[in-house]
């Protein structure tokens, strides 16, 4: 954010996209072999006449052989084979200005990457205001306001990084980890309750998965299930040895519900009576 706003103190600038005209600079004849695209952008700076900055990010190499080559020709060879960008900036800057353009370096990147749909800067002491307008079509020709005297207009080439792209997969799996690593510390602090306190924690989270919506209890039933169900043999095995366990040590009439208190015998007798 301090880079960002570092950069809005260029005030009133333009930017152009890569496929810019350019004012006249020189031509480029460049012979390069695995050649840094930082390298290879301060060569065509030099040879140009223009200032180059480029993003710390904006990383590669570069291997071709221009002869007197327009600046926007040079600069798409260097960038497009890179998945990189270029823009043009012009701004305002005060001709006597001791600050250098080395020196502004990340706020004029910062600037340059920002998505500019649209920008106003007001100054209340002068009661004026500059407004950025986006989609001017581009040309030599594009009319600049006149500045204040001790101004001149300044002409910067950025050479940008893309941005960096979000692996959903990965943060998929990051999330997952993390909540398997809180359900296993979760489990321990469960094992180590007393009876009593495991039934209560039980019947709260029952009661939570309850006030769910169905289709989600039942995605989750289903993916509990489909999960025990894909376990190694192992597994399996042992979870079913824990089930039966379980159930036959289980007294009579625990899952309370109709006929959960059934006296033993009802049900046989019941069938006897009706044969």
């Amino acid at each position: 954010m301090k880079a960002i706003a570092a950069a809005l103190v260029l005030a009133f600038c333009f930017v152009h996209a890569g496929s810019a005209a350019v004012d006249a600079p020189g031509k480029v004849t460049l012979k390069a072999d695995a050649m840094a695209v930082k390298d290879a952008a301060d060569e065509i700076a030099k040879q140009a006449g223009v200032p180059i900055v480029v993003d710390p990010n904006a990383k590669g190499t570069i291997t071709t052989s221009l002869t007197d080559a327009d600046l926007a020709q040079a600069l798409d060879v260097v960038t497009k084979p890179n998945n990189l960008t270029w823009k043009k900036l012009e701004f305002a800057r005060k001709t006597d200005a001791k600050v250098t353009l080395d020196q502004l370096k990340s706020s004029i990147v910062a600037l340059a990457s920002m998505e500019l749909v649209g920008l106003a800067v007001e100054d209340p002491a002068t009661k004026t205001g500059a407004i950025f307008a986006k989609d001017i079509p581009a040309g030599t020709d594009l009319p600049k306001p006149a500045l204040p005297e001790g101004y001149a207009w300044t002409t910067v080439y950025v050479v940008l990084a893309p941005e960096p792209k979000t692996d959903e997969s990965a943060a998929s799996k990051d999330k997952v980890s993390a909540l398997a690593q809180t359900a296993a510390k979760q489990m321990a602090a469960i094992a180590a309750l007393s009876p009593e306190e495991r039934k209560q924690f039980f019947a709260d989270y029952m009661a939570a998965q309850m006030k769910l919506a169905p289709e989600a209890r039942q995605a989750m039933l289903r993916d509990q299930i489909q999960a025990v169900m894909s376990m190694d043999q192992q597994a399996r095995d042992q979870f079913r040895a824990d089930m039966r366990a379980v159930f036959s040590n289980m007294p009579r009439g625990s899952f309370g519900g109709p006929g959960g208190d059934r006296p033993q015998g009802q049900g046989q007798s019941g069938r006897r009576r009706g044969n």
